[in-house]
């Protein structure tokens, strides 16, 4: 059975956000084709997926590195993904979905967080598991996509704000922890 993932935050990067018209029309059936396709081919194959090929072979050795040793010194898990598409899923049921299906998180714990980044779609999403909520509330997880993330986002540069996003949360963990406990 999934374990509960509380999504935290979703985020349209800086001033790409969707009109109103646009986000209420149905998905097209190829955009739901794509959809499902990208959901069966998206296999969780370590701490970074990146499906875009967005990331350099130096930022994903060095997220990998964090991410891992995060995972050892704290048993928190902790995921980056990097879709080509959502295929016109919402970006909050997507990334509660994988989250679930991937298992971020310890079981009885629910400890993950997946940080996924849909750059063609021009969206971006902090999920936070239900036993890490409190350290990583929504407001923090805003401020991080606003303030680290975005601004690299808009410049083309993901690979370094995807590093200042996961920079800013490890420092948190490492800064509560032992709290909330």
């Amino acid at each position: 059975m999934p374990r509960p993932f509380q999504h935290s935050l979703v985020a349209l990067l800086a001033a790409l956000a969707v009109s109103a018209e646009s986000a209420s029309a149905l998905p097209s059936p190829v955009a739901a084709k794509q959809s499902a396709t990208a959901k069966t081919r998206l296999a969780f194959t370590g701490y970074v997926v990146d499906q875009a090929g967005v990331l350099n072979p130096e930022e994903r050795q060095r997220l990998t590195g964090r991410l891992s040793r995060l995972q050892h010194d704290t048993g928190h898990q902790f995921a980056v993904v990097i879709v080509t598409s959502l295929g016109g899923e919402d970006v909050g049921a997507f990334t509660t979905r994988l989250a679930n299906r991937w298992g971020v998180g310890r079981k009885g714990v629910n400890d993950g967080v997946l940080l996924l980044v849909a750059p063609h779609d021009r969206r971006a999403r902090i999920a936070v598991g239900y036993g890490l909520e409190r350290r990583l509330p929504d407001a923090f997880c805003q401020e991080v996509m606003s303030q680290r993330m975005v601004p690299a986002f808009a410049q083309g540069k993901f690979g370094l704000g995807i590093e200042a996003g996961v920079s800013e949360i490890i420092a948190r963990l490492a800064a509560t922890e032992g709290r909330d406990h």
